[in-house]
Order: structure tokens, then C-alpha cells, then sequence
């Protein structure tokens, strides 16, 4: 083998071959034996030959692993006190060819890859490449000649944006930023901060789509791989760009299944048995349930694609986070695992094998793919009383919105995948704000060298009047309590906790509630008073993305309020930017102090190149909005 270069954009390629006689077993490892394998990776082969493939052609299996510090060991099961944070993935294809000559009639062989990159499944083409040329032949040297290929390659774009910036500009859906970034390179640049970059990566190009390619030799064949542009914590895959066939027929079909139970938990139940399934399967995950995933009747692919879907929606694309490494989640496992499961407090597991499914001890919910319907377990859940049937709690607004607001995109307007993806971004974000309620801001979280001061009274979640308030938080109170505790405990990530936006002053300000109350004739404090602590809060380029990442956050007030229409002329479900209109509307206000600081706010957006260009986007849209904008500017310079 030649020399590779130290990059490690895969460590491993490992195959594996099914048996009818001695079952699955491993054939190959390249570059040399995975660490940890005789001690720590019991039945690896296993978990990349899934059950009932016997049924398919072909498949795919998915599974996490992580590797000691220390000794570079592999494991199942992630430990805090010896453990690299970030996940390896091991992802594997698997064929199975029928041929009179095969012993039975057929022939089942598999290879792995194992990557900490989160795009492994765009090495699907080569991995198919390798394992057919490896089946002709069964010779290691198809291995190492792939594994060689990638592993010269740099992948890497060289960049270092910040958590909100990569939220900010996955927002933006409303102006033409995608085309900006293909067409003009300096623009790009500036926006993902290449122009940092000591020494660019000449070897990626851009591509349309937004993602970059890079081009690989193998087989005398040139294969181009997608690299995404931007990385988000806890996003499999490519956020910017979803190319998922399955996503929106999974989703519908989650959005149709239905509760099979006469038991109650309090927090997954939360409005009875007509809790629709999408809100349990929320609930399940912020309250660290033990949560299982099983299909006897579809590919081991299948269930996997629908537990990596509910992760998208879980987590916001970057809203929340740390949930691959330390909820335990297993893609796909067989009873060989189960000793696994039984040391996890909480987990999210894909299953072929019925047994799970008559084994209540093992889980608390449990998503039957095949007849699409939910279960609670007879040892976590109770049976439903009299008086629950008769008291029950309303929908509260967040849920309702959120509901009515994906079934419009999914059937009405046939949204793109990022519009599906908004909703869930901007639904995630608006209830862990109702669960943190008046706790967003924990001091207890950082060093005591940045304990940070709060400018202005108000965080969390905005409700109209105290009754609301009341009436949601006492529904969500029992999820509230437990999901503080995974997110303090440091099992969950909010990387929007207000201590985290504070500014370089060590100044915080929750813009998102302050927003959302001027927008309330039940806002108790003085307008003036929130512009002038808003302008206080912005000195930096961080502050005014912050601004523009929460202007984008704040959902729509009512389904009936959603635009129809798109810059591109597509209809769609998308509102336009509601924290930015009402900033602009109040160019026209009758208080010329609350005009003054408007215009020193749209200032010193414009002052930051990507705040400035969607201001500058902003305003254009409007014809009122860009002579006002003028004509004061002109008063105050």
C-alpha cells in the first residue's frame, strides 16, 4: 500500500460475509485490525449484516461508535471520562446475489466504513463500486486501493464559523442567498470566511446546490463526492441541502399514525390519548426516554432513514445538540445488543427483530413502522383513570401552530425540504423556550470570570396574558422539570441558551422575547425602552447575527398568516421575516426617539457585510420602507 496522507477522512474499511452454516463473520480490515475489536466490539458482524436480508438485494446498516482517548480503542457505548466527544460512524452496504452457483443459491457480502465524517452515505457510490469489484474477486486489494483514494483527499474547507452564523445563514430562505453564493465567488468568501483561509483548498469546487465536490480516482473512474458547504452539530447528512427521497413520504407518514394504548405518561400523553404521535415521539426524546423504532416488514435502510428523520426534526438543525453522543443511539441492533440497552438510562433504537416488541422492560415507546402505530409501555406508563378521561389538557398555541403549519407545507403547498426543515428549526426552538421558561438564563453554566447581566427584564417564551402562561406551562411542567435536567446535567445541548448570545461586554438581552412583545398590546414595557436595550446589545458583528438569527426564529403569529407566495413565485408556507418588517415598520412610528434608534439599528446592521446584504434585500422589497429609510438617514446624518 502507498502512503497516506494523515487526514483520516475514513479510518477504516472492514467487509463482512453471511454464512447460512457459521452465520455473519469478518473477512477484511484495512488499513490493519480495528482497535478494541476482541475486547469491546462483540458481534460487529452482526450489526453490518442486518437481519432478513435474505429478503432484499440490498441494504444499508448504520451504526455509532466512539474511541478512548487514551488507548484508541472502539466501543459501543459512549463514557464521558475516557471517550472522544464526537462519534465514529460505522456505515455499511450490504448486497446479496442469487446464482445456482453459490452454495443455497446465494451469496450475502458487506462493506464498512468507519468515518467521523457525518456525509458518509454520499460514499455510497464508491462503496457499491468496491463491494462489486470485491465480490468478483474477494481480494483485499479493492480495499486498500479505495481506502487509499479517499484517504488522500482533502475534504476539509479550512473555515471556522460560528454555531450562529451556520443557523443564520441556513435561515434565510427568503432572499436569494443561495444564488449569491454559487455565482459570485467573492461574495462566498466573505460569507463563509474563506478569505481567513491561509491556505484554500483548491481541490473543491462549488456546485449549484450549494455543496462542494470533490472529485475521486477509483477504478479508472472519476467519482464526484458532495462535501457540504456548512456543518451543523448533530446533522447527518447535508442541512443546506437535503437530498433524502424518503423524507417527505416518512414524514407524512409519521403525521398519519396513530396511538394504540389505554395507558397514560405524563409526559408523552400530554393531551390524552389524542396526543398526535409527532408531539409523543418530541416529548419521548427531551425527556430522555427509552424509544424503539421497529419494521419486521422493510429494510434495515428503512428504519434508519425514519430514526435519522426524527433526530432532523429533534434537533432544529443545530438548535439542540449532543444528543448523538450521549442519548445512545442505536440506527440498528439485534438481540446480540441488548446487554447495551440495559446500561443506557435512555436511547433511541431501530429494530428488525419482533421480540423487542413484546419485551416491555426494554423501552417506554415504541413506533411499530409497520402497522404506523405508537406504543407506551405497560412498566413506565399507567392505566388511564377516570378523571384523566374527563380532564384533559387543550392543545397549547406553540403545537397547534406547529401542527397546522407542517400539514399546510406537506399538502398544500408542497413546500422544498428546507422549508420542512424551518418549521421544525423554529417549532424545536420556541418550546424548549417554554420549557426553560424563566431558567434561560443560568449563570450556573458558565465561569465565574463571564457571569453575564441581563439589560432588560423578560426571557423565554412570550405569552399574551398570564392566564395562557399558566394554563401551557402547568401542560408542559412535568417535561419542563426532566428536560432541565438533561440540559444542565450537560446530556442535551441548547446553543441558544441566553448566557451563550451575550455579548463581548459579558451584556444579554433575550431579543427574541422582546421582539415578540412589541409585537403585543399586552407588552408591559415601554417601547423605547426594548429599542434602546436592543441598540445597547449590538456592538459586534456576533450581536447583530444574533439579532438577525432571532428576527428569523419567530414563528408565525397563526396559520392564516402565512404569505402564498415566494420571491421565486412558488407558492409555500414560508412567512417573510416578521422580527425584520417590524424594525422596518417602525421607520414610520409617531415617536421620533423610537425613529432615532430604529434608524442607528438599521445602521449598524448594514455595518456587518451578511446583516447588511439582507438589509439592503430588505428594504429594496419595499418601496415605502426604502424611501423612509432614505429620507430619515438624511435627518440624522
Amino acid at each position: 500500500m502507498k502512503t497516506i496522507l494523515s487526514m483520516s477522512n475514513i479510518e477504516y474499511i472492514i467487509t463482512a460475509e453471511f454464512h447460512i452454516d457459521q452465520g455473519s463473520s469478518l473477512i477484511h480490515q484495512v488499513p490493519r485490525e480495528i482497535p478494541g475489536l476482541q475486547t469491546n466490539l462483540t458481534f460487529l458482524p452482526e450489526i453490518m449484516i442486518p437481519d432478513q436480508i435474505h429478503k432484499r438485494e440490498e441494504d444499508f446498516t448504520l451504526f455509532l461508535l466512539f474511541k478512548d482517548r487514551e488507548t484508541g480503542d472502539f466501543q459501543y457505548l459512549y463514557d464521558k471520562t475516557t471517550c472522544d466527544e464526537e462519534p465514529y460512524y460505522l456505515y455499511t452496504i450490504v448486497n446479496s446475489l442469487k446464482h445456482d452457483s453459490y452454495e443455497r443459491g446465494s451469496r450475502v457480502k458487506s462493506i464498512s466504513i468507519i468515518t467521523k465524517l457525518p456525509y458518509f452515505k454520499n460514499f455510497r457510490p464508491l462503496l457499491t463500486l468496491c463491494l462489486n469489484s470485491y465480490f468478483k474477486e474477494n481480494e483485499i486489494k479493492h480495499l486498500e486501493n479505495l481506502y487509499e483514494a479517499i484517504s488522500v483527499k482533502n475534504f476539509s474547507l479550512g473555515n471556522s464559523l460560528s454555531i450562529i452564523k451556520k443557523l443564520l445563514i441556513t435561515s434565510i430562505l427568503d432572499l436569494p442567498i443561495n444564488d449569491r453564493i454559487y455565482k459570485d465567488e467573492a461574495f462566498r468568501s466573505t460569507i463563509l470566511e474563506l478569505n481567513k483561509v491561509e491556505n484554500l483548498n483548491f481541490d473543491l469546487f462549488i456546485r449549484k446546490d450549494l455543496s462542494f465536490n470533490s472529485i475521486i480516482n477509483f477504478n479508472n473512474m472519476n467519482i464526484p463526492i458532495k462535501i457540504p458547504m456548512i456543518d451543523l452539530p448533530d446533522s447527518i447528512g447535508d442541512y443546506l441541502n437535503p437530498t433524502d427521497l424518503n423524507f417527505k413520504a416518512d414524514l407524512i407518514n409519521l403525521l398519519n399514525a396513530r396511538l394504540v394504548t389505554d395507558l397514560h405518561n405524563s409526559e408523552l400523553t400530554i393531551y390524552g390519548q389524542q396526543t398526535p404521535p409527532i408531539i409523543i415521539l418530541i416529548n419521548a426524546i427531551l425527556v430522555g426516554k427509552k424509544i424503539i423504532f421497529l419494521s419486521y416488514d422493510n429494510s434495515a435502510g428503512y428504519i434508519i432513514n425514519n430514526i435519522l428523520l426524527m433526530l432532523k426534526i429533534i434537533t432544529g438543525g443545530g438548535i439542540l445538540s449532543g444528543l448523538l453522543t450521549n442519548y445512545n443511539i442505536f440506527p440498528i441492533l439485534d438481540v446480540s445488543k441488548i446487554d447495551c440497552l440495559k446500561k443506557c438510562d435512555s436511547y433511541i433504537a431501530g429494530t428488525i427483530n419482533p421480540f423487542f416488541k413484546y419485551n416491555h422492560k426494554l423501552w417506554d415507546l415504541l413506533y411499530d413502522l409497520d402497522s404506523n402505530e405508537l406504543f407506551l409501555s405497560s412498566n413506565s406508563s399507567k392505566p388511564v383513570s377516570s378523571e384523566q378521561n374527563m380532564f384533559k389538557n387543550s392543545i397549547i398555541s406553540e403545537d397547534a401552530k406547529f401542527l397546522s403549519t407542517l400539514q399546510l407545507s406537506l399538502f398544500n403547498y408542497n413546500d422544498d425540504l428546507t422549508t420542512v426543515q424551518m418549521i421544525f428549526r423554529r417549532h424545536i426552538n420556541e418550546i424548549v423556550r417554554i420549557l426553560l421558561s424563566s431558567k434561560n438564563f443560568n449563570n450556573d453554566l458558565l465561569p465565574r470570570d463571564q457571569q453575564s447581566t441581563l439589560l432588560l427584564d423578560g426571557i423565554g417564551y412570550f405569552w399574551t396574558s398570564d392566564s395562557n402562561k399558566l394554563l401551557e406551562m402547568s401542560c408542559y411542567q412535568s417535561i419542563s422539570k426532566k428536560f432541565q435536567s438533561q440540559l444542565y446535567s450537560g446530556k442535551i445541548k441548547y446553543n441558544l441558551l441566553l448566557p451563550n448570545l451575550a455579548n463581548e461586554m459579558h451584556v444579554m438581552i433575550d431579543l427574541q422575547y422582546h421582539l415578540q412583545s412589541l409585537n403585543s398590546s399586552s407588552n408591559k414595557l415601554n417601547d423605547w425602552d426594548i429599542w434602546y436595550n436592543v441598540l445597547k446589545y449590538l456592538i459586534s458583528g456576533k450581536t447583530l447575527e444574533v439579532f438577525l438569527l432571532s428576527t428569523y426564529l419567530i414563528p408565525p403569529n397563526s396559520s392564516a398568516t402565512l404569505q402564498t407566495r415566494s420571491a421565486h413565485g412558488n407558492p409555500t408556507v414560508f412567512e417573510k421575516n416578521k422580527g425584520i418588517e417590524l424594525l422596518l415598520l417602525n421607520l414610520f412610528n409617531h415617536d421620533d426617539k423610537i425613529k432615532s434608534i430604529v434608524i442607528m439599528i438599521l445602521q449598524e446592521l448594514r455595518e456587518n457585510f451578511l446583516c447588511g446584504w439582507c438589509f439592503e434585500n430588505f428594504v429594496k422589497s419595499n418601496m415605502m420602507y426604502e424611501v423612509a429609510f432614505k429620507d430619515l438617514l438624511a435627518i440624522h446624518q
